[in-house]
């Protein structure tokens, strides 16, 4: 017998929260579902319905996991599987009730919508499949949704009502077809059909979404493309067109940029895509028609507008043929800022209508803002360039001249170097302007300026083409001449431009000014040369020699490594033919009173019975000229030793020789004269001229070494009249040093000289070598070098240069001790200057050598007793000054007694300070008064 169903005597609870199925309305909280298996049937039966019931159980399963994963998150690959899982579960229970509905007499309606709703649920997971790898969260929502309304109605009303008539034909009853509740049949079907539609219309959409995704995408990265694009950009035309190729690989298949023109037509400054021809043919017209084209409304207002729907749009009827043949169914034409104004239109089309919603066009404006900025950016890059281009040509252009300067001249040896294949030879020429710093003293700068700006000209006009000039600085200018040889090209330019400097240059307001050059010439093959510096560095010598030599050379230039043909001038003739004497000046030693050693001059005679001296014709002597000069007065001093010896006297000599005589020649001369004697060379004394020139050279330290090795002593002259000759002192082996005599002469119009004398002294000193003061030609200067006790004077207050027999004499005399210092105002100068410095040098030096403030005082400075002996009583202003400053001094003193270093204040040295240049001022007044303090002269 069939027994009907009971209540729900066996309940499966699944909680499913509304936060764990979406928030859906027809869901409850908890959901008590009656299981197949509290319906009694056959054991006949029983199998079947026992598979149906688990699906169901399963089913129930899968809905908890579906609501508790979308709670969760969810993954698409996770998601898949619960669809895979869906389906391999309804499969074979959608099998099984078939199987039981062939075999049971079951109500055809019934069976129909049941077969209907299994079509429906597989229909379902294939549109959700279709979903799960896009958009998991949504299908995850929708299958829930689903699962929940097929085990509400399906599996409770549908699937009980097949298993009560199964149930009814097993125990014989007759089947009553009593239909499907009308209600759960509309409700399920309902359903179903609504989620099968609402998943296709998701479908749709998802789909349009993700098309307009990737549109989105594409501009997108249109736009980071453009932005490199437009910043990144050198030139406008490659910009723009950039720019419009970009675009058109997105959703638009057309970009153009445009401007009108001259004549009203939009140029075409950047095109891309279909159409692109048409546009080059039919160019918009500048027109103020309200009818006319977008990119022309744009222009005219300044203001981007758009057009979703170009066929539809009645206002672009004279276009729409164009439209449709090119498939531009959006269009944008969009306003391009340049520099503040409006420069150019962008046009964009589309092939699709309704294009330009609100974020493309937004996209548009920030392509366009780019475009703005890029072109900005590219007028500021120009602007810079220009501003660059024109400081490097600044930079390499002689802003007097407009010839290339230094720098330029450089760059192109340095080109010329690299381009050379080694068989072209360079040539570097240095030109000097012969006349020109008279001209310039004589009637100013404007006028030398206006002078080299004319030379410039002819020069630049003059040359070869190919060959370079270049304003070295001053008057000088620098030619580089490019595949030459020395004898024929070089000469011939050479003589070119001799002639077009030396012709008259007319200048307003002075006479025409003639000038004359003088040039050194380099010719070297660069594969020859290490540096393109050596070539300007051989031309600068060869422009030295050619100067050098201006009085007798017979060209005006000289050619490194060539001999510069010459003529003899009449200090040369003199020379060569030894018509000179050689006379001898003391040295004497001021602490004993004795002479030093002798130094030795060459003098020529005058034809008046008198004798030039070496100042007034050397410089009209050449290299070779000294050299041989140096060796004549060197033979004569080694005869006149014998001579002094058979006479029973001996003195030291020394002889001035130029840096270039100092050679391995020398050298061997003195090893001669030191196997002649048993003395060896220790009696002679060289002095170096122009000592710079030592230092150049490689060879120059072995040189000197092997002369003092051999006793010869080595003074360095002129010291202070060059730089180079302190850098000697650094690094030569030198014994002495000779004061340039410009320092000393000119002590008493200049007593400023003293403060140098003396650094040099302490100099000497301190290196351990011998110092001579030369140019002693007054008393007063042989007072003040006293005080300053410089060892070793010389000049004519104490004795003129001599011939051999006036030496003998003076030689034969003892010598006279020196007077007691100083004996002159100018002397007191000298001396007050070494005690203020003595005084504070000690002060500083106080922590470690203590002094007594009564040790300054008036009365213990040797001043005062100076003073007095000279005539200035203890009452005159000398002594009165000479009193303040050493209560000034005095006041410092009593800070030192204090026994803190910290209490000398800055006012204390101040005061000081004004005291001693108070007392040297007024020693200077009183000595420079008239008739106050007489001056004697040497003879």
């Amino acid at each position: 017998m069939h027994r009907a169903p009971e209540a729900d005597t066996r309940v499966l609870q699944k909680d499913v929260g509304q936060e764990e199925l979406g928030a859906r309305p027809f869901l409850k909280a908890t959901v008590n579902i009656p299981l197949l298996s509290t319906i009694t049937w056959s054991p006949s039966l029983s199998t079947g319905m026992d598979t149906v019931d688990d699906h169901h159980k399963r089913l129930f399963a899968l809905c908890g996991a579906l609501a508790g994963s979308f709670a969760h998150g969810v993954s698409s690959k996770d998601l898949r599987g619960i669809l895979d899982e869906l389906e391999a579960c309804t499969r074979p229970q959608f099998l099984e009730e078939q199987a039981l509905m062939e075999r049971w007499p079951v109500d055809p309606d019934h069976k129909l919508m049941h077969l209907a709703a299994h079509r429906s649920f597989t229909t379902f997971l294939g549109r959700a499949r279709a979903l799960a790898a896009s958009e998991p969260a949504d299908t995850i929502a929708d299958t829930l949704f689903f699962l929940a309304q097929w085990l509400l109605h399906h599996a409770l009303e549908v699937d009980r009502r097949m298993v009560g008539q199964i149930c009814a034909a097993q125990s014989g009853q007759a089947v009553v077809n009593e239909g499907a509740p009308q209600n759960v049949r509309d409700m399920l079907m309902t359903a179903v059909t609504q989620l099968a539609d609402a998943l296709g219309e998701r479908t749709y959409n998802f789909s349009r979404q993700r098309r307009r995704l990737t549109d989105l995408q594409n501009l997108y990265r249109a736009l980071v493309v453009s932005a490199d694009v437009l910043i990144q950009g050198d030139r406008e035309h490659e910009m723009l067109q950039n720019l419009c190729d970009e675009l058109s690989r997105t959703v638009f298949h057309t970009a153009w940029i445009g401007r009108p023109g001259a004549d009203g037509l939009f140029e075409v400054l950047a095109i891309a895509g279909s159409g692109a021809m048409q546009i080059e043919e039919a160019r918009p017209r500048l027109t103020q028609d309200r009818n006319a084209s977008l990119v022309v409304q744009v222009w005219r207002c300044g203001v981007a507008a758009a057009c979703n729907d170009t066929l539809a749009e009645s206002s672009l009827a004279p276009w729409h043929a164009t439209f449709a043949r090119n498939g531009w169914r959006s269009l944008i034409a969009l306003p391009v800022m340049r520099a503040g104004e409006l420069w150019a239109v962008l046009a964009l089309a589309s092939p699709r209508r309704h294009t330009f919603d609100e974020q493309t066009v937004d996209l548009c404006h920030r392509i366009v803002s780019l475009l703005s900025y890029g072109l900005d950016e590219l007028d500021v890059k120009t602007r810079i360039q220009d501003m660059q281009a024109e400081e490097s040509r600044s930079a390499r252009t002689d802003a007097l001249t407009g010839l290339p300067n230094r720098r330029a001249l450089d760059e192109r040896m340095e080109q010329a170097f690299a381009d050379s294949d080694g068989r072209r030879k360079l040539a570097v020429v240095m030109i000097d302007l012969d006349g020109f710093k008279l001209i310039n003293d004589a009637y100013g700068h404007g006028a030398g300026d206006a002078i080299l700006t004319v030379i410039a000209d002819r020069l630049r006009t003059s040359l070869r083409q190919g060959d370079f000039v270049a304003r070295w600085g001053g008057d000088e200018f620098v030619v580089l001449l490019d595949n030459c040889s020395c004898n024929d090209d070089v000469a011939a330019v050479l003589k070119k431009l001799g002639d077009i400097v030396r012709e008259p240059v007319e200048i307003a307001g002075i006479p025409p000014a003639r000038l004359d050059l003088s040039a050194g010439v380099c010719i070297e093959a660069p594969g020859r040369v290490a540096h393109p510096d050596i070539l300007v560095r051989h031309a600068d010598r060869a422009l030295y020699e050619s100067k050098e030599r201006r009085k007798d050379r017979l060209r005006f230039w000289a050619c490194h490594g060539e001999p510069l043909p010459t003529r003899l001038n009449r200090a040369q003739t003199l020379v060569r033919d030894d018509d000179f004497v050689t006379l001898y000046q003391p040295i004497f030693d001021r602490r004993l009173a004795t002479v030093a050693r002798v130094e030795a001059f060459p003098h020529f005679r005058d034809g008046f019975g008198g004798h030039l001296a070496p100042a007034q014709f050397l410089q009209d002597l050449n290299g070779d000229d000294l050299r041989h000069l140096a060796w004549r007065v060197l033979h004569q001093c080694l005869d006149d030793r014998k001579r002094l010896k058979a006479l029973g006297l001996s003195v030291a000599m020394s002889v001035n020789v130029d840096a270039t005589t100092v050679d391995h020649e020398l050298v061997m001369f003195f090893r001669e004269a030191c196997a002649e004697g048993s003395t060896g060379a220790m009696w002679l004394t060289l002095e170096i001229q122009h000592g710079g020139d030592l230092l150049k050279r490689d060879d120059t330290h072995d040189l000197l070494r092997d002369l003092r090795a051999m006793g010869v002593r080595l003074s360095l002259d002129d010291v202070g009249s060059l730089y180079s000759s302190l850098l000697c002192l650094k690094d030569l082996p030198i014994d002495e040093i000779k004061l340039d005599q410009a320092f000393v002469r000119t002590i008493e119009e200049h007593p400023e000289g003293i403060v140098f004398t003396a650094a040099m002294r302490d100099l000497a000193l301190n290196l351990g070598v011998d110092m001579v003061a030369e140019g002693v030609e007054t008393e007063d200067i042989r007072d003040v070098v006293s005080v300053l006790d410089v060892p070793l004077l010389q000049g004519y207050a104490l004795a003129v240069p001599m011939s051999f027999k006036d030496l003998a004499v003076v030689l034969g005399k003892r010598g006279i001790a020196d007077s007691r210092r100083p004996m002159s105002l100018l002397g007191v100068y000298a001396r007050h200057r070494e005690y203020d410095q003595g005084v504070r040098r000690h002060i500083r030096g106080w922590p470690l050598l203590p002094m007594r403030p009564e040790s300054l005082g008036v009365g213990t400075c040797p001043i005062s007793a100076d003073l007095e002996r000279l005539g200035f009583a203890s009452r005159h202003d000398l002594q009165a000054l000479h009193a303040r400053y050493h209560e000034s001094l005095g006041r410092i003193g009593q800070g030192l007694s204090g026994g803190s270093r910290a209490r000398i204040d800055d006012a204390g040295w101040q005061a000081v300070d004004k005291a001693h240049q108070a007392f040297l001022g007024a020693i200077l007044a009183v000595y420079r008064e008239p008739g106050r303090m007489p001056r004697t002269k040497g003879a």
